[in-house]
C-alpha cells in the first residue's frame, strides 16, 4: 500500500484511512458531512498527494501535448492551467488531466492516482515514437499536493505564504517561495468552490499542513477527506474517472466535448472523435436530480416508463441541495432538461427528472 507524506498526520488526526486505487487514504475525520459543510462554508484541506504528477520539458513539449491530448495546449499563456483529457486511437478516454504551463517549454500534468503508471507509459510511448526533443519525468515521490477549498481559503492560504495569493485568477499558476515554503501554486480545485491545489516539495508537506490548519483556525477549518470530496465534486457535475468516464467512454459521450478542440490540428483520437461527432453518439452523460425521496448509486438502472434506458453512473444525496443527485449515461433524445425518467433504487422505481448542470453553484463572493 502506497503512503503520501502525510499519512502519520492523518493516523494522528484519528481519520478513517481506507486504500484508494493502491493508496491509503483518508476516507473522513470529523464525518463526511462535517467535512463537506466545512467545505461549503468555509475551509477544507485535502491531501491529494496520490494523483500522479508529470513533469514534462523540451523543444517539443508544447507539439507533444497538443498531440497526446484533446484541449489546445497553444491557447495556454505561462501560467495557465487547462483541463483535458487523453484519448486512444478510438476516442476511448484513457485518463482526464490538468495540464499547467510553468515555463515557456515547461510543463506539469496531474493524472489521476489510478491512471499514473497507464498515462506515464502512453506519454512515453509517444514521445519515442515522434517527440525526441520532450523529457518526461514522473515527479509523484518528490511532490506532495494539498488542496485547500471553500469561501475562506484565500484568505487563510495568505497567512501562510503572504500577498502572492491575491495575483491568482481561476485556473492561473505560479511558483512560490514564501517563507519556509515553495512550490507551485493554483487556482484550480474539485469542489465547485474558490479553491487552491499547491505542489511542494514532500518535505514541506508537514509543516504546510500544520500552519494550514492553524492559520484557518478563527475560519474553522477542517481536514476532509475522500469521502466530502466525492459528495463536493457530484453537486456540480464534476466527472469521476471509472465511474462516469473510462476507455470505453469518449469525451463526446462524457458531455465534455467542451475539451475538445477541434480546431487546433491532429491529435490522438481525433479521426473517430470527427466520425463520432458526424454520425452521432448513441449515449450521453447527463445530470438528473430525484423527483421523490431515494438516493441514486452508482451502476443502477435509469428507466423511463418502467423500461430501462441508462444507467446511473455517480449519485448520492446533495446535503446542500437536500434531494438525490446523480449523473447517468442516456440516449440523447432522453437527456434533455426536464425529461421524466424514474432510478430503479432496490427494485422500486422513484420518479427523477433530468436536470442543468451544475446542480450547485456558489455564491459569488
Amino acid at each position: 500500500m502506497n503512503e503520501t507524506p502525510l499519512t502519520q498526520t492523518h493516523r494522528a488526526h484519528k481519520a478513517k484511512l481506507v486504500d484508494f486505487a493502491g493508496w491509503l487514504m483518508p476516507m473522513q475525520y470529523t464525518g463526511v458531512l462535517d467535512e463537506y459543510h466545512a467545505v461549503r462554508k468555509g475551509a477544507g484541506l485535502f491531501d491529494v498527494s496520490h494523483m500522479g504528477r508529470l513533469k514534462v520539458t523540451g523543444a517539443q513539449a508544447e507539439d507533444f501535448l497538443q498531440w497526446i491530448s484533446t484541449n489546445d495546449v497553444s491557447r495556454l499563456a505561462l501560467g495557465q492551467a487547462q483541463y483535458s483529457m487523453v484519448c486512444q486511437e478510438s476516442g476511448g478516454i484513457l485518463d482526464d488531466i490538468f495540464i499547467y504551463k510553468t515555463g515557456e517549454t515547461e510543463f506539469l500534468v496531474c493524472v489521476n492516482a489510478s491512471n499514473r503508471m497507464k498515462i506515464l507509459e502512453w506519454f512515453q510511448t509517444h514521445q519515442q515514437a515522434k517527440f525526441h526533443q520532450v523529457f518526461i519525468r514522473d515527479q509523484s515521490a518528490e511532490l506532495a499536493q494539498l488542496a485547500i477549498q471553500g469561501p475562506s481559503s484565500q484568505s487563510l492560504l495568505k497567512k501562510v505564504l503572504g500577498s502572492v495569493v491575491d495575483i491568482l485568477k481561476p485556473r492561473q499558476c505560479l511558483p512560490i517561495q514564501a517563507n519556509e515554503f515553495s512550490g507551485l501554486l493554483s487556482r484550480t480545485g474539485y469542489t465547485g468552490e474558490i479553491g487552491y491545489e499547491w505542489y511542494l516539495p514532500a518535505g514541506e508537506a508537514q509543516l504546510a499542513w500544520t500552519q494550514l490548519l492553524q492559520a484557518g483556525e478563527d475560519d474553522q477549518i477542517k481536514p476532509a477527506g475522500l469521502g466530502a470530496r466525492d459528495l463536493l465534486r457530484l453537486d456540480v457535475g464534476y466527472l469521476l474517472y471509472g465511474n462516469d468516464m473510462d476507455e470505453q467512454t469518449s469525451p463526446l459521450e462524457a458531455g465534455a466535448e467542451w475539451v475538445v478542440g477541434w480546431n487546433k490540428g491532429l491529435f490522438q483520437g481525433q479521426p473517430a472523435l470527427l466520425k463520432q461527432k458526424e454520425r452521432g453518439v448513441t449515449q450521453k452523460l447527463v445530470g438528473f436530480e430525484m423527483l421523490e425521496r431515494g438516493v441514486p448509486r452508482h451502476d443502477m438502472e435509469i428507466l423511463k416508463n418502467g423500461e430501462k434506458v441508462g444507467h446511473v453512473t455517480s449519485g448520492n444525496f446533495s446535503p446542500i441541495l437536500q434531494k438525490g443527485i446523480g449523473l447517468g449515461a442516456l440516449p440523447p433524445a432522453l437527456g434533455e432538461e426536464g425529461v421524466l425518467l424514474e432510478i430503479n433504487i432496490r427494485g422500486k422505481s422513484v420518479p427523477a427528472k433530468v436536470a442543468k448542470l451544475p446542480f450547485y453553484k456558489r455564491r459569488k463572493a
